[in-house]
């Protein structure tokens, strides 16, 4: 069984994204949202990690953020790169996390061993990351209703 005791090793032997966001810039969100890598993922839940971790309600962690999404990770996020790098909220946000976390990279996995759905499988990490933290990731939105403890593997 897998449980929330689980998720922090299991993030770290995911598959990444080639490449670091290591700046605030349209170009640094571009070669890691743009890659080929990133054009061959689909059917994923994807993990914002800072290099450091950061602290939270309980412990710390270096996931920032958790979603899903059924097309490719590129045609997902691409064409936010720039609004990422340079809108008042997200270039604050991010320049943040960069000053004080170090660069960005991006994990994922296929969502199939963890839901029956995509977002049954986001709702699991978001959950588990919940149970560990008593919070959500630092830059989620999304909440979940998901309270299932343990999957099998």
């Amino acid at each position: 069984m897998i449980t929330k005791h689980d998720l922090p090793s299991l993030v770290t032997k995911f598959e990444r994204l080639p490449g670091q966001i290591s700046e605030l810039s349209k170009s640094a969100f571009e070669n890691v949202y743009g890659s080929e890598a990133a054009a061959q993922a689909k059917n994923i839940v994807y993990f914002f990690l800072s290099s450091k971790p950061v602290p939270r309600l309980n412990g710390e962690s270096c996931i920032l953020y958790i979603g899903q999404t059924k097309t490719s990770f590129k045609s997902r996020y691409f064409r936010h790169a720039s609004l990422h790098a340079t809108s008042k909220a997200n270039s604050l946000k991010f320049d943040m996390v960069i000053k004080n976390y170090g660069a960005i990279e991006i994990a994922f996995c296929d969502y199939r061993k963890f839901g029956d759905t995509l977002l049954g499988a986001e709702g699991q990490f978001l959950w588990w990351y919940f149970q560990n933290h008593g919070e959500y990731p630092p830059i989620n939105y999304t909440k979940t209703k998901v309270r299932i403890d343990a999957v099998s593997a």
